[in-house]
């Protein structure tokens, strides 16, 4: 071979080396980060981080830069940034915006049950009730119960929403049974939501008789509800409150239930 055509081959040779030198680098960045990348996701997975995805509505509300940033680990730090953003909002009455800031928030931090708390608070309450007294700006009354019924029904989906990531959270199923009892009257699921509570660690001593209270408000199971109170009257003296008192009465006379 000549001179000249093995000064070509070699060219060629350099050539193809060159261009696949970038991939060959990528490839082994690649293989060597594979186990640390699979260890932080096991610890995110762990944290509960990687439980809820974030969304184009995530990208939207936490622009190109605060998105890589959470990406990148910093979603305690992003949540927070937004948790800010929303109180502003509340302050203008921006609900609709404060709705998608608190949506996002939750998601970056989902195992952080104040964050699922206090946005079905501001929804289903604030916000809510901002709508039913408004009569500037939507003067019908049937329209402003629609409103609110819609933000209060925002307020039970961000617990419920809560509650899929916190199965165990006592206060996001107690959360649930006040939205249940004091917004929507539905007192057969309040009486459910209070009655998961009170099964569940760090529940609050009380959880049991708002259950029996929600149980005696519920047509037709009036007896299942006697029975509920009277069993918190046997316990004791701290149970023998006067609402539960006033509602063993009720029951006993409707049920006829005899002085023995």
């Amino acid at each position: 071979m000549s001179p000249n055509a093995l000064l070509q081959k070699q060219s060629r040779l350099g050539t193809v080396l060159q261009r696949l030198l970038p991939v060959l680098l990528l490839a082994a960045f690649g293989w060597l980060k594979t186990p640390a990348e699979q260890a932080l996701l096991k610890t995110q997975r762990g944290a509960g981080f990687q439980l809820a995805s974030l969304s184009v509505d995530a990208r939207t509300q936490l622009g190109q830069g605060g998105f890589v940033a959470a990406l990148s680990g910093f979603r305690a730090l992003m949540a927070d940034l937004l948790w800010i953003k929303a109180g502003t909002a509340f302050e203008r009455t921006e609900w609709s915006r404060m709705q998608l800031l608190m949506h996002t928030a939750t998601r970056l931090q989902p195992r952080a049950v104040l964050f699922w708390e206090m946005a079905q608070a501001h929804m289903a309450y604030d916000a809510a009730t901002a709508m039913r007294i408004d009569d500037d700006k939507q003067p019908s009354p049937a329209l402003r119960r629609k409103a609110e019924l819609q933000f209060i029904h925002v307020g039970e989906t961000f617990l419920k929403d809560g509650i899929a990531f916190n199965p165990d959270s006592s206060r996001l199923w107690e959360r649930l049974g006040d939205l249940y009892s004091r917004r929507l009257y539905a007192h057969l699921q309040a009486h459910e939501a209070y009655l998961k509570a009170a099964q569940l660690p760090g529940a609050m001593s009380y959880l049991r008789r708002f259950s029996a209270y929600e149980l005696a408000r519920i047509p037709g199971r009036e007896g299942d509800a006697y029975k509920a109170l009277k069993a918190l009257f046997d316990e004791g003296e701290p149970q023998r409150l006067p609402t539960l008192l006033r509602l063993m009465d009720l029951l006993e006379k409707k049920l006829a239930v005899t002085p023995e």
